[in-house]
């Protein structure tokens, strides 16, 4: 019974009993079906499935109550509520649509996902919009807090550890440039610091982020291809990304926020940022079904090629794959270690001081002690977490990862000097990017 009801379609029960007429019998048919069942074969979708509307091979599930393709999805979400404002077919409203032709003409794309039965009372209202994303918001911030709580409470370290709490020595020799010898365990204040350093950078960095790439995904996946290397996107959704990181530090790090002057904070922007967006896409990939901001199945893919070339895609997402097996399930490691790594002065291994802005050793001297206090929170919370032993060896570990992601932040570089024009645009904006 069980393998009958995996290969059972309802479109073809459709064609059975609907063509024949004889719905009664399969009215008793589904009654005898649990409700839940019934929900889960009526949204039952292959992935072999063709757009309802277009006929292209791969849909994207079921949209507005039709399996279509991406492209067909954003074309109703951006038109079916106002199609009249679309241009009078030319033809009398008899153009084919299919993948070739859906371009052509917008009129007769939009009658016929009418007519496959697309539904404009689904497609949700800019307010409706904003709502759902703060909801998801909310309910992914809940599940942090509810995972942290629970690993915390379920794997606490042994007395005899908390109270041996040395900071390994290799942390004040891998670009840490720390100096400090020993930690206290978490107070209150560390606890109520951790949930403010996640809750931030979920309203900063991951918040925004994500609503810049769905609107990128949906704008570009609605072009042809050939057109989908749009320049302006891309930086637009830099910047956004940028951006978000800059106001999360803001709110997190007084010392950055408020005790430092503008050109010591541009000159740690620019040092820094670009070399933590490994962190930043681990955390983004977390969040978004384990899938990569540059995913081929998603239609910014080729602007990414255009910009960084196949291999270092390639080298970006065996990285951020790593870091996430490493560190990806604990919702508090990742955004401690951009900190750290944002107040290390000057992150990039290619910096020549001598032909860029350099502090004063006082302005280093105070970014360091900044530095160090995160440093501590993160090994008390290591200790806490793991216990003496494993947490060395997840700090090692993640040490090796920083120097990973800086041998490819240099080789980033390098190729975005020597690509064409607009990778070397790209290499400009993230080496001169600042708020101020």
């Amino acid at each position: 019974m069980l393998g009958i009801m995996d290969t059972y379609n309802e479109d073809d029960m459709h064609y059975q009993y609907g063509k024949t007429g004889n719905n009664h019998n399969n009215s008793i048919l589904m009654n005898r079906i649990p409700k839940k069942m019934q929900s889960q074969l009526s949204h039952r979708i292959s992935p072999g499935d063709p757009c309802r509307v277009c006929g292209f091979e791969k849909n994207t599930g079921r949209n507005f109550g039709v399996i279509t393709c991406s492209t067909c999805k954003a074309f109703f979400r951006r038109n079916g509520r106002t199609g009249s404002a679309l241009p009078p077919c030319r033809f009398g409203s008899q153009c084919p649509v299919n993948e070739r032709t859906r371009r052509q003409c917008p009129t007769c794309r939009l009658a016929k996902c009418f007519a496959v039965g697309m539904q404009k009372d689904l497609i949700r209202t800019d307010e409706e919009r904003a709502a759902r994303l703060q909801l998801v918001k909310a309910n992914r911030l809940q599940r942090q807090e509810k995972l942290l709580a629970a690993s915390l409470s379920s794997t606490p370290a042994t007395s005899s550890q908390k109270h041996n709490r040395r900071v390994p020595h290799d942390l004040s020799t891998l670009n840490f440039n720390s100096t400090v010898k020993c930690s206290t365990p978490l107070s209150s204040n560390d606890w109520i610091q951790l949930t403010n350093i996640r809750s931030a950078y979920e309203h900063y960095c991951l918040h925004p982020i994500l609503q810049a790439e769905e609107q990128r995904e949906e704008y570009l996946s609605g072009q042809p291809i050939k057109c989908r290397l749009k320049e302006h996107t891309f930086m637009n959704v830099l910047t956004v990304r940028l951006t978000s990181l800059v106001s999360f530090f803001r709110a997190t790090i007084p010392s950055f926020s408020m005790d430092m002057n503008s050109n010591d904070r541009a000159w740690l922007v620019r040092t820094n940022l670009h070399y933590i967006l490994l962190f930043s896409s681990m955390d983004l990939m977390s969040i978004n079904n384990n899938i990569t901001h540059f995913d081929p199945k998603k239609a910014c893919h080729a602007v990414y090629v255009y910009v960084y070339g196949q291999d270092l895609l390639l080298r970006a997402e065996y990285l951020i794959q790593k870091l996430k097996h490493l560190i990806g399930f604990d919702p508090a490691i990742s955004k401690i270690v951009q900190i750290i790594l944002f107040l290390t002065p000057c992150l990039v291994t290619n910096y020549d001081s001598n032909y860029y802005y350099q502090p004063s050793e006082k302005t280093i001297s105070h970014i360091i002690q900044a530095q160090e206090q995160y440093i501590n929170i993160l090994w008390s919370y290591l200790l806490y977490r793991y216990g003496q032993s494993e947490g060395q060896k997840l700090l090692t570990t993640i040490i090796g990862q920083v120097l990973e992601h800086q041998k490819f932040g240099v080789d980033v570089d390098k190729s975005l000097v020597e690509r064409q024009p607009f990778a070397n645009l790209v290499y400009t904006m993230l080496t001169t990017f600042s708020l101020n």
